[in-house]
Protein backbone atom coordinates (compact mmCIF):
# COMPACT_ATOMS: atom_id res chain seq x y z
CA UNK A 1 0.00 0.00 0.00
CA UNK A 2 1.84 3.28 -0.78
CA UNK A 3 -0.59 5.54 1.15
CA UNK A 4 -2.99 4.80 4.35
CA UNK A 5 -6.26 3.28 3.21
CA UNK A 6 -9.32 4.38 5.44
CA UNK A 7 -12.39 2.91 5.69
CA UNK A 8 -15.67 3.69 7.36
CA UNK A 9 -16.91 0.71 9.30
CA UNK A 10 -20.52 0.68 9.75
CA UNK A 11 -23.38 -1.58 10.80
CA UNK A 12 -26.74 -1.95 12.69
CA UNK A 13 -28.14 0.72 10.91
CA UNK A 14 -31.88 -1.03 11.30
CA UNK A 15 -33.68 1.35 8.55
CA UNK A 16 -32.32 4.24 10.08
CA UNK A 17 -31.19 6.08 7.13
CA UNK A 18 -31.39 9.59 8.42
CA UNK A 19 -28.60 8.84 10.66
CA UNK A 20 -26.92 8.66 7.37
CA UNK A 21 -26.31 12.11 7.13
CA UNK A 22 -24.28 12.50 9.58
CA UNK A 23 -20.96 11.45 7.76
CA UNK A 24 -21.92 12.92 4.42
CA UNK A 25 -17.94 14.81 5.01
CA UNK A 26 -16.34 12.02 6.26
CA UNK A 27 -12.84 11.44 3.65
CA UNK A 28 -12.93 7.70 3.36
CA UNK A 29 -11.53 5.65 0.21
CA UNK A 30 -14.27 2.86 1.25
CA UNK A 31 -17.05 2.24 3.50
CA UNK A 32 -17.16 -1.37 4.73
CA UNK A 33 -21.01 -1.94 5.94
CA UNK A 34 -21.55 -5.34 8.20
CA UNK A 35 -24.56 -6.05 8.04
CA UNK A 36 -28.31 -4.95 9.73
CA UNK A 37 -28.81 -2.13 6.88
CA UNK A 38 -32.87 -2.89 7.51
CA UNK A 39 -34.86 -4.18 10.20
CA UNK A 40 -36.99 -6.42 8.23
CA UNK A 41 -39.67 -4.77 6.33
CA UNK A 42 -40.80 -4.29 2.19
CA UNK A 43 -38.22 -3.95 -0.95
CA UNK A 44 -39.69 -0.32 -1.37
CA UNK A 45 -38.36 0.37 1.71
CA UNK A 46 -35.14 -1.40 1.81
CA UNK A 47 -34.59 0.24 -1.23
CA UNK A 48 -34.81 4.10 -0.28
CA UNK A 49 -32.06 2.56 2.99
CA UNK A 50 -30.30 1.30 0.35
CA UNK A 51 -29.74 4.18 -1.84
CA UNK A 52 -29.29 6.49 0.71
CA UNK A 53 -26.27 4.65 1.72
CA UNK A 54 -25.18 4.44 -1.68
CA UNK A 55 -25.28 8.08 -1.95
CA UNK A 56 -22.74 8.66 0.69
CA UNK A 57 -19.87 8.15 -2.69
CA UNK A 58 -17.54 5.82 -1.90
CA UNK A 59 -17.46 2.79 -2.70
CA UNK A 60 -19.46 0.39 -0.13
CA UNK A 61 -18.89 -3.03 0.03
CA UNK A 62 -21.74 -4.42 2.17
CA UNK A 63 -23.00 -7.90 3.97
CA UNK A 64 -25.55 -8.72 5.15
CA UNK A 65 -26.97 -9.46 8.84
CA UNK A 66 -29.65 -11.63 10.32
CA UNK A 67 -32.21 -8.60 10.46
CA UNK A 68 -32.06 -7.90 6.62
CA UNK A 69 -34.59 -10.27 4.32
CA UNK A 70 -32.92 -12.89 3.06
CA UNK A 71 -35.84 -13.29 -0.04
CA UNK A 72 -34.54 -10.27 -2.04
CA UNK A 73 -31.93 -8.03 -0.23
CA UNK A 74 -28.70 -9.14 -2.24
CA UNK A 75 -30.11 -8.75 -5.71
CA UNK A 76 -31.86 -5.46 -4.27
CA UNK A 77 -28.46 -3.74 -3.29
CA UNK A 78 -26.78 -4.56 -6.28
CA UNK A 79 -29.56 -2.64 -8.24
CA UNK A 80 -28.76 0.01 -5.51
CA UNK A 81 -25.03 -0.50 -6.61
CA UNK A 82 -23.55 -1.67 -3.33
CA UNK A 83 -21.03 -4.45 -3.61
CA UNK A 84 -22.57 -7.44 -2.29
CA UNK A 85 -19.24 -9.61 -0.16
CA UNK A 86 -21.02 -12.38 1.61
CA UNK A 87 -19.46 -15.61 0.23
CA UNK A 88 -17.04 -13.00 -2.37
CA UNK A 89 -14.04 -11.83 -2.40
CA UNK A 90 -12.52 -9.03 -4.05
CA UNK A 91 -9.03 -6.93 -3.80
CA UNK A 92 -8.63 -2.73 -3.51
CA UNK A 93 -5.50 -0.89 -3.27
CA UNK A 94 -3.65 -4.15 -2.46
CA UNK A 95 -5.64 -5.31 0.16
CA UNK A 96 -8.19 -8.96 -0.39
CA UNK A 97 -11.58 -8.76 0.94
CA UNK A 98 -13.83 -11.28 2.23
CA UNK A 99 -17.12 -11.38 2.97
CA UNK A 100 -19.87 -13.67 5.20
CA UNK A 101 -23.11 -11.95 6.64
CA UNK A 102 -26.14 -13.43 8.20
CA UNK A 103 -26.00 -15.03 10.85
CA UNK A 104 -25.06 -18.79 11.22
CA UNK A 105 -27.06 -21.11 13.88
CA UNK A 106 -27.29 -24.41 15.13
CA UNK A 107 -31.82 -24.51 14.33
CA UNK A 108 -32.34 -25.82 11.15
CA UNK A 109 -35.66 -24.90 11.28
CA UNK A 110 -35.17 -21.28 11.43
CA UNK A 111 -32.70 -21.39 8.36
CA UNK A 112 -35.22 -21.15 5.47
CA UNK A 113 -37.21 -17.95 7.09
CA UNK A 114 -36.92 -15.84 4.20
CA UNK A 115 -37.56 -12.56 6.04
CA UNK A 116 -34.38 -13.38 8.22
CA UNK A 117 -30.73 -13.87 7.15
CA UNK A 118 -29.71 -16.99 8.84
CA UNK A 119 -27.22 -19.93 7.61
CA UNK A 120 -26.23 -23.34 8.77
CA UNK A 121 -23.48 -22.47 11.55
CA UNK A 122 -20.54 -24.31 9.31
CA UNK A 123 -21.53 -22.06 6.42
CA UNK A 124 -19.19 -19.06 7.87
CA UNK A 125 -16.06 -21.71 7.93
CA UNK A 126 -16.27 -23.26 4.60
CA UNK A 127 -17.37 -19.83 2.73
CA UNK A 128 -14.47 -17.84 4.42
CA UNK A 129 -11.75 -20.58 3.98
CA UNK A 130 -12.46 -20.80 0.41
CA UNK A 131 -12.80 -17.71 -0.68
CA UNK A 132 -9.51 -16.78 1.40
CA UNK A 133 -7.28 -18.70 -1.35
CA UNK A 134 -8.50 -15.38 -3.63
CA UNK A 135 -7.16 -13.02 -1.52
CA UNK A 136 -4.19 -14.71 0.17
CA UNK A 137 -1.35 -12.67 -1.51
CA UNK A 138 -2.85 -9.91 -0.48
CA UNK A 139 -0.37 -7.34 1.74
CA UNK A 140 -3.95 -7.02 4.01
CA UNK A 141 -6.35 -9.64 4.37
CA UNK A 142 -9.72 -7.87 5.87
CA UNK A 143 -12.98 -10.44 6.74
CA UNK A 144 -16.61 -8.26 6.74
CA UNK A 145 -18.88 -10.12 8.79
CA UNK A 146 -22.00 -9.79 10.47
CA UNK A 147 -21.57 -11.42 13.83
CA UNK A 148 -18.25 -11.39 15.34
CA UNK A 149 -16.07 -14.54 16.09
CA UNK A 150 -16.15 -16.11 19.81
CA UNK A 151 -14.12 -14.24 22.21
CA UNK A 152 -14.00 -11.07 20.73
CA UNK A 153 -16.29 -7.95 20.74
CA UNK A 154 -18.77 -10.88 21.41
CA UNK A 155 -20.24 -10.32 24.96
CA UNK A 156 -23.99 -9.61 25.79
CA UNK A 157 -25.26 -7.73 28.51
CA UNK A 158 -25.52 -11.38 30.40
CA UNK A 159 -22.22 -11.33 30.47
CA UNK A 160 -22.33 -14.44 27.95
CA UNK A 161 -19.64 -14.69 24.74
CA UNK A 162 -21.98 -15.31 22.07
CA UNK A 163 -19.98 -14.94 18.72
CA UNK A 164 -19.84 -17.17 15.86
CA UNK A 165 -17.44 -20.40 16.43
CA UNK A 166 -17.59 -21.63 12.95
CA UNK A 167 -16.31 -17.75 12.18
CA UNK A 168 -13.74 -17.96 15.48
CA UNK A 169 -12.31 -21.15 13.54
CA UNK A 170 -11.76 -19.47 10.34
CA UNK A 171 -10.26 -17.26 11.91
CA UNK A 172 -7.70 -18.87 14.07
CA UNK A 173 -6.52 -21.21 11.29
CA UNK A 174 -6.06 -18.26 8.32
CA UNK A 175 -5.21 -15.64 10.83
CA UNK A 176 -6.68 -12.48 8.91
CA UNK A 177 -5.53 -8.90 9.05
CA UNK A 178 -8.39 -7.30 10.24
CA UNK A 179 -12.22 -8.39 10.74
CA UNK A 180 -14.57 -5.93 10.53
CA UNK A 181 -17.99 -6.73 12.52
CA UNK A 182 -21.23 -5.88 14.31
CA UNK A 183 -24.65 -7.49 15.50
CA UNK A 184 -23.36 -7.36 19.14
CA UNK A 185 -24.44 -3.77 19.69
CA UNK A 186 -23.47 -3.52 23.39
CA UNK A 187 -20.24 -4.63 23.02
CA UNK A 188 -18.46 -2.19 20.80
CA UNK A 189 -14.83 -2.01 20.26
CA UNK A 190 -11.68 -3.48 18.95
CA UNK A 191 -9.30 -6.80 19.84
CA UNK A 192 -7.05 -9.14 18.95
CA UNK A 193 -7.42 -12.52 18.59
CA UNK A 194 -3.18 -13.96 17.82
CA UNK A 195 -2.55 -11.94 14.73
CA UNK A 196 -6.33 -10.71 13.75
CA UNK A 197 -7.48 -7.41 14.71
CA UNK A 198 -11.50 -7.87 15.41
CA UNK A 199 -13.39 -4.47 15.25
CA UNK A 200 -17.17 -4.34 16.16
CA UNK A 201 -18.38 -0.98 14.95
CA UNK A 202 -20.99 -0.55 16.90
CA UNK A 203 -25.02 0.62 16.24
CA UNK A 204 -25.35 2.82 13.42
CA UNK A 205 -28.92 3.30 14.45
CA UNK A 206 -27.21 4.86 17.87
CA UNK A 207 -24.58 6.73 15.76
CA UNK A 208 -21.90 4.78 16.55
CA UNK A 209 -19.15 4.00 13.52
CA UNK A 210 -15.95 3.63 13.37
CA UNK A 211 -12.94 5.04 10.85
CA UNK A 212 -10.58 2.23 10.24
CA UNK A 213 -7.20 3.21 8.75
CA UNK A 214 -4.76 0.95 7.08
CA UNK A 215 -0.94 1.35 7.27
CA UNK A 216 2.29 -0.40 8.87
CA UNK A 217 -0.48 -0.76 11.94
CA UNK A 218 -4.71 -0.91 11.80
CA UNK A 219 -5.76 2.50 13.71
CA UNK A 220 -9.21 2.80 14.83
CA UNK A 221 -11.13 5.98 15.54
CA UNK A 222 -14.50 5.46 17.17
CA UNK A 223 -17.41 7.73 15.82
CA UNK A 224 -19.88 8.64 18.80
CA UNK A 225 -23.31 10.28 18.37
Amino acid sequence: MERPIRILGMADLHGHAERLAELEDLDVDLIAFCGDLHNGGTPEDAMRVAEALASLGPPVLIVPGNMDPKGFVLDLWRDAGLKVMHGRSCQSSGIGFVGFGGMAIHDPARINDPKRFYLPMEDAYESLSKTHSEISGSACRVVLSHQPPRGACDVVYSGESVGCVSLRRYVDDFCPDLLICGHIHEDRGKAELGKTTVVNVGEMRQGYAALIELDERIKVEWIEP
